[in-house]
């Protein structure tokens, strides 16, 4: 056509390949002749570029023709014969990444444009996502928190010691640096970074703090002024790292060991209890015997203090019975003094 503008090759490629990861999937197609609508060359020209990529499989995802067997036993009502490319995530992955984004206290603004990205990972079906919803921007909300998750993360990948200042909330809920008692000035500490992880909404990082033992947790939300420190060797590097019985240290089993981010010493524990959903949602490897009609014994490996707090959350509901050790029992009991003396009158005036 006379004034239209040559398009190069590669031009029409790239138009085709994006027409593709952002409105099909496996069950949703375009003809050829959409496509060449679409892309503003002829049927001919898409054809053989199709055949291409169908052949070259681009970043690893395949591009083919849905017929109509395919059609038959497709689950969408919506199913369209044509060509499609395999998206990278599914919606189901989507859906699952989308809700680590509103779960993960970062700015609404960027949640969404992160979100959007990972919508034109899925296809046909990420296009006709609902996005993200229900989401606003944390308080207090910390602006270097996303800086830092990459700084941490490349401070593991490459083994490297981190430095940083922790921030303890004020009255209003801002952050303020926390303050070393002795110097009066804002708390520096170094560490061995190990995993970020998340714990009861939060995230963590599970590192090795310079100066004291073992495994420490540190909120990622509350950390501020962190740098990787060049030319340090790690203290303790997760290699070196053993557990209690001197096998090599799991951080897998570690977090498994503790319901909530605390780093006393797991120990054998055994309970009798009155439902097991409060036993599989919280424990990854119970060992489980029923003892009547009403009542499971329940072993785990666990930290106490986290025991604890979890049967506290359940004591209203659920029948709990910690029969070992001893110290769990007696610490549950101390707990128990400590509300009825505090909750035992119930007009409330002792409290005043």
């Amino acid at each position: 056509m006379a004034g239209r503008k040559t398009r190069s090759t590669n031009e029409i490629l790239v138009d085709i390949l994006n027409e593709l990861a952002e409105h099909t999937d496996s069950e949703h197609g375009l003809t050829v002749k959409e496509l060449s609508d679409r892309v503003g060359a002829t049927e001919k020209t898409v054809h053989a570029h199709l055949q291409l990529l169908e052949a070259q499989r681009p970043m690893s995802r395949t591009v083919r023709r849905l017929t109509a067997a395919d059609m038959r036993q497709a689950d969408s009502a919506d199913a369209r014969p044509g060509w499609c490319m395999e998206p990278a995530i599914d919606v189901a992955e989507l859906r699952l990444f989308g809700d680590g984004l509103a779960l993960s206290r970062i700015d609404e603004e960027y949640a969404r444009e992160s979100y959007d990205r990972l919508r034109v990972l899925a296809g046909f079906a990420g296009a006709h996502s609902q996005g993200l919803r229900n989401i606003r921007v944390p308080r207090p909300y910390n602006r270097e928190f996303l800086s830092n998750v990459e700084s941490l993360d490349e401070a593991i990948s490459g083994k490297r010691v981190v430095s940083f200042r922790m921030c303890d909330y004020a009255v209003d809920g801002s952050l303020t640096l926390r303050i070393d008692s002795e110097s009066g000035k804002p708390r520096e500490y170094r560490a061995d970074p190990y995993q970020m992880t998340y714990r009861n909404g939060m995230y963590y990082l599970l590192c090795h703090m310079h100066g004291k033992n073992g495994v420490a947790f540190a909120h990622v939300d509350r950390i501020r002024d962190l740098r990787i420190v060049e030319g340090m060797r790690q203290e303790c590097p997760l290699e070196e790292l053993h557990a209690p019985d001197g096998s090599l240290f799991s951080l897998a089993d570690y977090l498994a060991e503790r319901l909530y981010p605390w780093t006393g010493q797991a120990e054998d524990i055994l309970m009798h209890v009155s439902s097991l959903s409060c036993i599989y949602d919280w424990f990854e490897r119970p060992s489980v015997s029923r003892v009547d009609a009403r009542t499971y014994e329940v072993a785990v490996h666990a930290d106490p203090q986290t025991v604890l707090w979890w049967a506290l959350q359940y004591s209203d509901n659920v029948d709990i019975d910690i029969v070992q050790p001893q110290s769990l029992r007696d610490a549950m009991a101390a707990v128990g003094r400590r509300l009825v003396e505090r909750y035992g009158n119930s007009s409330g005036e002792d409290d005043v």
